[in-house]
Parts: C-alpha cells; sequence; structure tokens
C-alpha cells in the first residue's frame, strides 16, 4: 500500500503510539482487501457502544484508549447506548451495568464524541461524494444511497480508529468501481412505513451480500426510507441500495447501470408478499408488561412532536394506561418538552434521546413483549432480549397503546 510521509510518521510512532495503532489496524485492513492508498475522511461514525454488545473488554479497550491520551482528529459521532438511564414500569437494570455503561460514554465524550444516534446524517449531513468512515448500517446505507456520500460498512472499532487518525482505506464504496448492482428489483408503493419497512427486510434477505437496483417504489415519507433502509441493512451486509432516480451518482456509475440494467436478474416484491411476512409478526393476545417502541432508527423532534400531538389530542383526561409504557426514541432532546413531562408521564409516555432499547436487554426490565413499527428492531430485540416482539404500523402501534 502506498503511504504518504504523513502517513509514514503516524505508523513510525513519531506522532504518538495511539495514532500509530490506529493506522497500524486500518493499513492492515485495507491490505488484506488489496486497497492501493488512504484517504482522508470527515466523519467518524462508531458503532457498538452498548454495555451489552462490548462487555467489559469492550469498556476496558476504550478506557485503555482514552487514558493513552486518545483524541478524535475528525467530526465523530456514536451509536445510541444501552437504555440506562430510565426505568420501565419502575423497573431499572443493576448499578454496576449502568455504571459502565456511563464508564463508556463518557470515555467516548471525552475523546471528542459529538452526539449519540444512529441517524447522523441528520446530527451532521455529508455532501456527495464526501468520505466518511461511518459503522451504522442504516447510516451507511442512507448516506451512500441517499445522499451520494461514500462510506464502507466499517465494524465499530475500525471505526474508532478511523476517528483518530482521520483516515480509512480506498477500497469499497469509495471507488466507483465496486458501484455495480447485482439485480434489478420492482416494489409496490408502500402505505405504511412498516409495510417500507417489511420490503427492506425482504430485499435484504434476497440481496444478502451484494448491491440492488430498486426501480418503481415510490417512498412517501422520509420515515419509510428510513425504515426500508435500516430493515435491509438487517438481513443484508450490503453497504448500498441504487434508489432508481433518487441515489445520486455520477455520469461514469450512471451509464455503467443503465448497461447493466437490461441483463440483470430480476425480482418482483408484491404486497402479498408484505402481508404473508407482517401476518408471522403480528399482533396476537399479549399477557404481562408491555413496552410500545417507535424510534428505530431514531426520530427527529419534528417527529417526535408531531406523534406527541397526535397521541394527547386522543388520549382522555380519564385515560388509565396500565402495564404498558410508550418510548418515542429522539435523536435529540425536545426543548419544549419540559411543559409536558408531567402529563406525559401521567400516561406511560417516555421521550428519550442518546439511548436505544434495541440494544439493551429488555428482558432485565422485565418487559415481556415489545410492538414496534421498525423490522430493525424486531429482529434484534427478539435477538438480544429473547421476548416477543411484534409489528403494526405507526398508527395502529400508537392506537393499541392507548386502548391495549
Amino acid at each position: 500500500m502506498y503511504l504518504t510521509k504523513e502517513e509514514e510518521k503516524i505508523l513510525s510512532g513519531e506522532l504518538g503510539d495511539v495514532k500509530a495503532l490506529a493506522l497500524k489496524i486500518i493499513v492492515k485492513v485495507g491490505e488484506v482487501l488489496k486497497a492501493e492508498k488512504l484517504i482522508n475522511i470527515i466523519h467518524a461514525h462508531i458503532s457498538g457502544i452498548s454495555y451489552f454488545n462490548i462487555r467489559d473488554y469492550g469498556l476496558r479497550f476504550i478506557e485503555d484508549l482514552k487514558v493513552k491520551g486518545a483524541k478524535f482528529t475528525v467530526y465523530t459521532t456514536a451509536n445510541p447506548y444501552a437504555t440506562v438511564t430510565t426505568n420501565f414500569l419502575g423497573q431499572t437494570l443493576p448499578n454496576n451495568i449502568v455504571n459502565k455503561q456511563h464508564r463508556i460514554v463518557n470515555a467516548l465524550k471525552d475523546m471528542g464524541v459529538n452526539a449519540f444516534t444512529c441517524a447522523p446524517y441528520y446530527v451532521r449531513r455529508p455532501k456527495p461524494g464526501d468520505h466518511l468512515a461511518w459503522a451504522e448500517s442504516n447510516a451507511v446505507l442512507y448516506a451512500n444511497s441517499v445522499i451520494g456520500a461514500r462510506t464502507n460498512r466499517e465494524g465499530g472499532p475500525l471505526a474508532l480508529m478511523s476517528a483518530i487518525v482521520g483516515k480509512t482505506y480506498y477500497w469499497g464504496m469509495h471507488d466507483d468501481e465496486y458501484i455495480e448492482p447485482c439485480m434489478k428489483v420492482s416494489a409496490y408503493t408502500p402505505d405504511t412505513s412498516m409495510e417500507a419497512s417489511a420490503i427492506g427486510y425482504i430485499l435484504g434477505e434476497k440481496c444478502p451480500n451484494c448491491i440492488p437496483l430498486l426501480e418503481n417504489m415510490v417512498f412517501r415519507n422520509k420515515a419509510c426510507i428510513r425504515l426500508f433502509l435500516a430493515a435491509f441493512g438487517t438481513t443484508s451486509s450490503s453497504p448500498m441500495v441504487i434508489l432508481d432516480k433518487l441515489t445520486p451518482l455520477n455520469k461514469n456509475v450512471r451509464e455503467k447501470i443503465n448497461k447493466l440494467r437490461n441483463d440483470l436478474e430480476k425480482y418482483q416484491i408484491s404486497a402479498y408478499d408484505v402481508k404473508r411476512l407482517v401476518k408471522e409478526y403480528k399482533f396476537k393476545e399479549a399477557r404481562g408488561k408491555g413496552l410500545y417502541i417507535i424510534g428505530c432508527p431514531h426520530l427527529t423532534p419534528q417527529e417526535t412532536s408531531y406523534i406527541l400531538e397526535a397521541l394527547l389530542s386522543k388520549i382522555s383526561a380519564n385515560s388509565s394506561i396500565r402495564m404498558r409504557e410508550l418510548w418515542l426514541i429522539s435523536m435529540e432532546p425536545l426543548s419544549r418538552l419540559g411543559n409536558i413531562t408531567k402529563e406525559l408521564s401521567r400516561f406511560n409516555i417516555k421521550v428519550l434521546h442518546g439511548v436505544c432499547p434495541v440494544v439493551t436487554r429488555l428482558d432485565m426490565l422485565d418487559v415481556d413483549y415489545v410492538v414496534t413499527d421498525s423490522f430493525k428492531a424486531l429482529h434484534y430485540i427478539r435477538k438480544i432480549s429473547g421476548i416477543e416482539v411484534f409489528i403494526d404500523s405507526r398508527e395502529n402501534v400508537l392506537r393499541r397503546f392507548i386502548y391495549g
């Protein structure tokens, strides 16, 4: 691999042991992938910071970097962490887990993390052509497929190394030669964001490690796009979906795709396919304490405000909501929330930010079942917490929360 004089200095340790370690790891990965050089990035995004994901080994690794003086040299964000800052119907996580999670967060803040969210494209929106080192699947897909920035689907530790030196290896999505569809897919226009999520989940299963070209499908709003891509990233390792007439592509890549278009294998996702998948996880009679979750990926403040207004207009003063809570997971706190906190608390509604219930052991909070509109949330909550998860449209999730 070709290295500049600056990169050789970093690798030799002239700029410190931490930077040398970080660049050594990036170079080794690049050499395995036969990358010809390194490139500068403008934004790193670190994943896998939930204590339930990285445990004591990850905590020690991050704190050791901080003690050695690691500082991020480019704009850096990180995924949300485990939901340790709130309770569920009075039940909290053990203090030792809460403390260890806070140690992880504080160490990352000390090194330079600016925000904790799975939607870093709303905190700092990249420009088309910007090179990134992001390690959250839905964010990677959004950057490549919607914005036209370029990032590989990095692992959390590798994105952390890139944050320290501001560089990544030139390979994969950073090189237009790799942007090539393997299949041409058509899908109907979904009525709800939950249906868009289902289509993404099905498409990921069909294209587990290659880039699909999605034709004809229309997204009704940004929430549909986010939920679609998040679900696709759950069942596929591909870093991109080429959304016809939406994904920004340069002239050469566009011409290459047009030449390949007629020869690509065709696949269609029908309303029946979605109905069959949804039926498998549709709400059934559930007993015990239920957690209703909206915000995977994180909601914008505007979306959160809209949901709250809709909720409070439907809940009557005499409503009695027991044995269940609603969590709205927002990318940042609502400035006006202080005025209605008591009213929300009375109806078991919580607005959380910086955290993620999906990467939390919800079974340790005595949650018996979850209802959500996100197939990504459904997939990982079942996997991590081992509890029953039901899927429905956002409107029905809210309606079921209110009326039981």
